[in-house]
């Protein structure tokens, strides 16, 4: 099994995560960040323009994964590293403003540790699959 296959996978499940991070109802608003209640607060429509502009790069980012994985164009792996890296900066920078503005910085600080621990422990299945198989 090639292992871009497990990035193109990773790529999709984030895509769906912030899109459904984006549509749930747990903002503190009782709604979702870009509905109606929470779209007055500045501090969630910056946070929901921006996670949602990360969601859509990797969403097209993972359709440039699909175009490494079938060999169909040499550029696409720069391409989809580059897509990947920007969807990336920009939902940490959505991440960023949210918790500045709202002075949650254990909870975040957590969730970094747990995001690594989770992306190191997923590469590290994705190498031992590969290997064997």
């Amino acid at each position: 099994m090639d292992r871009r296959v497990g990035y193109v996978i990773v790529a999709l499940v984030a895509a769906v995560l912030f899109f459904l991070a984006i549509g749930y109802n747990g903002w503190g608003c009782n709604d979702s960040i870009l509905g109606p209640k929470c779209i007055s607060d500045k501090t969630h429509e910056v946070t929901g323009a921006l996670l949602l502009t990360a969601a859509i790069i990797i969403t097209i980012a993972s359709i440039f994964l699909i175009l490494v994985v079938t060999d169909v164009w040499a550029w696409s792996e720069i391409t989809s590293t580059v897509t990947t890296a920007m969807a990336a900066i920009i939902a940490m920078a959505g991440v960023f403003f949210y918790l500045n503005s709202r002075n949650l910085w254990s909870p975040f600080i957590a969730t970094t540790a747990m995001s690594l621990t989770v992306a190191l422990a997923a590469i590290l299945l994705f190498d031992l699959i590969t290997f064997y198989v």
